[in-house]
């Protein structure tokens, strides 16, 4: 596993995002994001999901620490926002399948 401050091309506009409607087109059609307990499987459910958070929390994005190997990147980021306990530090595993987002699960 590498590590490096570097993301790649989908990652580093995920998390520099201002805008979560701007997101969606980083995924791949049948992509899965697994967060706060629920899965979101699809295009469709992606986009209603980028919404909820962004309209909920207001989140901004401060990568930590990023490390890579061949099945995932693993991206350590605080994040700020309008939640309780914010600024918090977590982590989330993304599987990438050419230059989009597979998968997503927060840890």
């Amino acid at each position: 596993m590498t590590v490096s401050p570097a993301l790649p091309s989908p990652l580093a506009e995920y998390f520099g995002r201002t805008d979560a409607t701007q997101l969606l087109g980083l995924f791949a059609p049948d992509a899965t994001v697994r967060d706060e307990g629920r899965v979101h499987q699809g295009t469709a459910e992606i986009s209603e999901w980028l919404e909820s958070v962004e309209a909920r929390y207001h989140p901004r994005y401060r990568v930590i620490k990023a490390e890579e190997d061949s099945e995932r990147v693993a991206v350590t980021f605080e994040v700020s926002g309008t939640f309780p306990g914010s600024p918090a530090i977590l982590s989330q595993n993304f599987v990438l399948t050419g230059n989009r987002i597979q998968r997503i699960e927060t840890l």
